[in-house]
């Protein structure tokens, strides 16, 4: 038992150690049990990407190890109340594959039964002296009843497996059959695509992908169930078995086996390849590695050369002289044997269903008068019969023929479907009431995709259908959790004559498996606004919370920007103050996505909790997990032979982030692909791959290919590489099925495609090859360069960097403080570049010249300088030397339209005064939008203005006596690309990215505000990702976004970022003679920028 324990004990040791790689760990021991402590210190010399306070334990995933090189850190920021419950992700995962129901892992089950388990008191015996019958309190009540639980557990663990090991035998066997077959089409000379046998069994291979995808899905899903209800019970009952459980008993099932399905997808994937290769002409076969092959006997025999084509070609001309000739001629070669004479009516029924689709009446009559079709028959890949494929392709003729000669209607095919669903699917009213006088009993029939045939009319909108089969009592409500709602379907789908239609025939209004009531689904889709107000008088209630995040429709509305759908909802009625159970308001969601129009809408109905706009540590805004929320000692384990249990206790001290990460010698490459336009990867056939991922690599031996799994989304849209060689640097672009390793397509992106603007951006479209070097799709995606700094820069040993740090009230569990090297008054100097490159004061686009207002990136220095000498702050340059930091106002006025050179501004600032260098740099849009023509390289512009920051820290360090200090710089922009570039090219001075959502109309007029250019609005999310993803210092947020929404001042400062209040906006007050120009700066921000230009940061707080 020893050796179990110091094996259980050192093994989570040695995963953390990985996950942290450099890391100071201490020991110790309670001397009252047989029970130990780590504490582990991240080391000053951890991966510099890493927040060195994180929680390694956080990155382990089910089946892999955390490791700091894999980590892309630019695209960690999700809104955690935005992420589907588990829970309900397995609700979900039911309801679209009904086949897999009663096989999950049930996860609600076991939740249960853990808090039955903690609630159950356990008598020790009454003879037992040691252990005197004591209450116990719910943790010891687990350990105690720790055996029920893990039988239970294990009974699931079988029942998965069991699942798993029968659906893998039949994809085996489907597979093998699908192969045998293209080995007997492979035979032929000649493969066409109108063959009826090449057009079925590529869609028995497709079919096979699905089905092995969802196998997959299956196999994640559950592996992620095992994970969270371990950690559960670890976090309930005190107890730190996951890891242990997970390796011994979980990643060494056959449903854990991952190879098996690869190699199922690797031989499908080839076999979509090879078909579409033979039937284009080209005889090639694309070769599988042995271990990659599933048996499979070799059949003797082969088709009868083309004889199936020239049969189907000639029904479909309509020739029908030729077509009985031809039947004829077949017939009169068959007659030597029974063998041929069964060969030919199996291929005249083949032809006759593959004709159904094209061929006129005529032709299909002559089949039929032959004799040789039986209409019984059906396709033995996707098993459908002639009742199927009418009313796939709208031939009432063959429906006929079908229905009066006994074909049964209740026949599924491979989908699961029996006619009626196509009739549906396809609003062939006529063939869905035959078919109904047929056989009534069809009408609630569920396929694979749990759809009945009310439901497929519904989502494809056919009205008369949907009436038809509401006459044929076809059920409106759904039977168990695991069906689908026909009223929530068609509200999502947003047609109001069915809803209404439903309502009218007693439709219930009740939540669907994800817990989303019909006018949640409505006011999330946005399709049609006026079903709110139908439901409404049906008896809905439009402030239903729902059982998913506890959302009103108001709040799914805010969240996508629904704008008419929140219109519509506020018209009505609706109350837009409920807060969800996270205690936030509908505003909330719509400033964290950036809808500023809903924002508008909002706005007059909003209540501010707290006589200050700032008060902001009461709500509850999306947080990061505490480190370290068990402080207290853990009680000891009523179990003797219980394992040691493993603490990870809160940082002794918070840790202090000096700097941050920059390039030395290396340059960043970042690929980003625009998710709210056109789909970035497109195939040109896009069915016939169902799922697929994407591998971005390089040839560069030391970077690491990332993967996407597709379609993007919006944590996977960035990827970045730091490399040596911009001019020999390519990447190669590999399309995957989703689980397998062989390439669908590929494509490369050479340096002369990537590189070939002299601009540090670009944006590229490059074609999607495969195998056969044939188009099928094309890939779109910008890039961005940033290269490391071209001057000489500050020495770290000479010039200390600035440093923050971020911790948690103990006092209040949603109040974050940030610590920061940053305090005092900053003067705002508003910088861009001539065109030729040199920094400049000047805060707006355009300068005046004799009433023409010029763009200054279309100046030239010397221009810039004649231009602006009319400026009336000229006459006042010669004073700011002289000026003291009380008149840091007056600095800030004069120099912003005096139109100098940031050297020169810095040489005639006063030697103590610190600075915010508000850099305004155009986006492509605003160069356009502005008529600003090309601006300057960003790489170059950076460079030259840190060149200058850089020389006059040097020289006022030369000046200046050694203990006095060194003038602060800050850096500011709202152009985020502008913001990245200076980041990474220096680590001595701290950046903050400005974001203007919720700011009212421009800025206001006045002799004393100077009004600026730049200025730009994106959502919360966004600007957070962006800053936390590049180790930004902060954000600056205009100060009606945070009265309008207080707890996103915690959502921000949870991220690790500082918070500055922009308030340049708001109209000056006059003060008191006597009161502080700058007030004690509101709860929960780190600084406040005001209208007078100037930046005030909190004292330094030593957290």
């Amino acid at each position: 038992m020893q050796a179990l324990a110091d094996e259980t004990f050192l093994q989570p040791l040695q995963l953390g150690v990985q996950a942290s790689k450099q890391a100071t760990c201490c020991f110790s021991s309670r001397a009252h049990g047989p029970s130990y402590q780590i504490f582990i210190a991240p080391s000053t010399k951890c991966c510099p990407e890493h927040t060195p306070a994180e929680d390694v334990t956080s990155a382990l995933v089910l089946g892999q190890r955390p490791d700091c090189r894999t980590t892309d850190h630019t695209q960690d920021v999700i809104d955690p109340l935005l992420i589907l419950k588990f829970g309900k992700q397995i609700q979900k995962r039911q309801l679209e594959v009904p086949e897999y129901a009663a096989s999950f892992v049930n996860y609600k089950a076991l939740k249960k039964l853990i808090k039955r388990l903690s609630a159950t008191p356990v008598l020790s015996a009454q003879t037992d002296p040691f252990h005197p019958t004591t209450p116990i309190d719910s943790q010891a009540a687990l350990q105690a009843n720790r055996a029920k639980f893990f039988f239970q557990l294990e009974r699931e663990l079988e029942k998965v497996n069991a699942f798993y090991l029968q659906k893998e035998a039949e994809l085996k066997i489907r597979l093998k059959t699908l192969l045998d077959k293209k080995k007997v089409l492979q035979s032929r000379q000649g493969v066409s695509r109108r063959s009826a046998k090449f057009t079925t069994l590529q869609e028995g291979f497709q079919q096979f992908a699905n089905d092995l995808n969802k196998l997959q899905q299956f196999v994640e899903i559950n592996g992620t169930a095992f994970s969270k209800i371990l950690k559960k019970w670890d976090k309930t009952s005190k107890s730190k078995t996951k890891e242990l459980y997970l390796s011994r008993a979980v990643e060494v099932q056959p449903f854990f086996n991952a190879p098996v399905i690869s190699e199922l997808s690797d031989q499908a994937t080839t076999s979509l390849q090879e078909l579409g290769a033979w039937a284009e002409g080209d005889n090639v076969s694309f070769e599988v590695r042995p271990e990659h092959t599933v048996s499979s006997q070799h059949l003797l025999g082969t088709d009868e050369g083309d004889a199936d084509s020239l049969l189907l070609d000639t029904a479909i001309s309509g020739n029908l002289e030729s077509l009985q000739d031809l039947l004829t001629r077949m017939r009169n070669a068959s007659n030597s044997t029974a063998a041929m004479e069964t060969s030919l009516m199996e291929r005249v029924t083949r032809t006759f269903l593959a004709a159904i689709h094209e061929a006129p009446q005529a032709s299909l009559e002559v089949l039929l008068a032959t004799g040789l079709v039986d209409v019984q028959s059906e396709d033995d890949i996707n098993e459908r019969n002639c009742l199927h494929q009418s009313t796939i392709y709208g031939n009432s003729f063959v429906l006929n023929v079908g229905l009066s000669g006994g074909v049964a209607v209740s026949r599924t095919d491979v989908y699961g479907r029996v006619p009626l669903h196509y009739a549906s699917m396809h609003g062939r009213l006529d063939m869905l009431n035959a078919l109904i006088e047929a056989d009534s009993s069809t009408v609630d029939l569920i396929d694979h995709d749990n759809f009945t045939p009310l439901i497929h009319a519904i989502i494809h909108g056919h009205l008369a259908c949907v009436e038809r089969l509401l006459v044929a009592t076809s059920r409106l409500d759904p039977k168990s959790d695991t069906d689908h709602v026909p009223l929530n379907l068609a509200c999502e789908h947003g047609s109001v004559a069915i809803v209404q239609l439903l309502l009218q025939n007693g439709a219930k209004i009740m939540p669907d498996a994800e817990g989303l009531y019909p006018q949640h689904l409505v006011a999330r889709s946005g399709q049609t606004p006026q079903l709110l107000l139908l439901l409404k008088q049906f008896g809905a209630d439009l402030d239903q919370i729902d059982k998913l995040y506890g959302w009103t429709p108001l709040v799914h509305a805010a969240s996508e920007g629904n704008v008419p759908c929140l219109q519509e909802l506020l018209n009505i009625g609706a109350n837009p103050n409920i807060l969800d159970e996270k205690d936030l308001p509908a505003m909330y969601y719509a400033a964290w996505e950036g809808h500023l129009a809903c924002m508008k809408l909002l706005s007059p109905y909003q209540k501010i909790k707290s006589s200050s706009p700032m008060g902001l540590g009461a709500t509850g805004a999306p947080q990061l997990t505490p480190m370290g929320s068990g402080n207290g000692p853990i009680p000891m384990s009523l179990d003797p032979d219980a394992i040691p249990v493993l603490e990870l206790p809160p940082p002794i001290i918070p840790l202090r982030r000096y700097g941050h990460n920059f390039l030395d010698t290396k340059t960043v490459v970042q690929i980003s692909f625009e998710v709210h336009r056109d789909q970035p990867l497109v195939f040109f056939h896009d069915s016939k791959y169902p799922a697929a991922r994407l591998t971005i690599s390089s040839k560069v031996s030391d970077l690491i290919p990332k993967n996407i799994i597709l379609p993007f989304q919006e944590d996977t849209r960035l990827v970045s590489f730091q490399v040596e060689d911009l001019d020999t640097f390519s990447l190669d672009f590999d399309v995957f099925p989703a689980y397998g390793a062989k390439v669908i397509a590929k494509t490369v992106a050479l340096p002369s495609t990537l590189w070939a603007s002299l601009r540090s951006s670009g944006r590229c479209c490059l074609p999607l090859f495969d195998p056969r070097l044939r188009a099928i799709g094309q890939i779109s995606f910008n890039t961005q360069v940033i290269k490391p700094f071209q001057g000489t820069p500050l020495e770290i040993t000479d010039f200390e960097t600035y440093w923050k740090a971020t911790s948690q009230l103990e006092s209040h569990q949603t109040m974050f403080v940030t610590g920061s090297s940053l305090s005092g008054d900053f003067v705002q100097l508003f910088v861009q570049s001539t065109n030729d490159g040199i920094p400049v004061l000047w805060p707006r686009w355009h300068v005046s010249c004799g009433g023409v207002d010029i763009p200054v990136s279309r100046l030239s220095f010397q221009q810039f300088t004649t231009v602006a000498a009319q400026s009336s702050s000229r006459a006042h340059l010669s004073a700011v030397s002289s000026l003291s930091q009380d008149n840091i106002v007056d600095i800030h006025r004069i120099l912003a339209t005096a139109g100098i050179s940031l050297q020169e501004a810095l040489a005639i600032l006063p030697a103590t005064m610190h600075v915010n260098l508000q850099i305004i740099f155009p986006s492509e849009e605003e160069e356009k939008s502005f008529d600003l023509g090309p601006s300057v390289d960003v790489n170059n512009f950076v460079d030259a203005v840190l060149g200058v920051v850089f020389d006059h820290a040097r020289s006022q360090r030369v000046q200046s006596r050694a203990s006095e200090v060194v003038r602060s710089v800050v850096f500011s922009s709202y152009n985020p690309t502008l913001c990245t570039t200076l980041n990474w090219k220096q680590p001595n001075f701290p950046v903050f990215l400005c974001n203007d959502l919720g700011r009212e109309g421009p800025e206001m007029p006045g002799p004393h505000v100077i009004q600026s250019s730049g200025r730009r609005t994106s959502s919360i999310k966004e600007v957070v990702r962006i800053a936390q993803g590049n180790n930004f210092m902060g954000l600056i947020c205009s100060s009606r976004l945070l009265d309008m929404v207080p707890a996103l001042v915690d959502a921000i400062k949870s991220q690790g970022l500082a918070l500055v209040v922009d308030k340049s906006a708001e109209a000056p007050v006059q003060p008191h003679p006597l009161a502080d120009p700058f007030p004690r700066l509101p709860k929960g921000v780190d600084g406040l920028v005001k209208h007078n230009g100037v930046l005030r940061f909190n004292e330094s707080i030593d957290v």
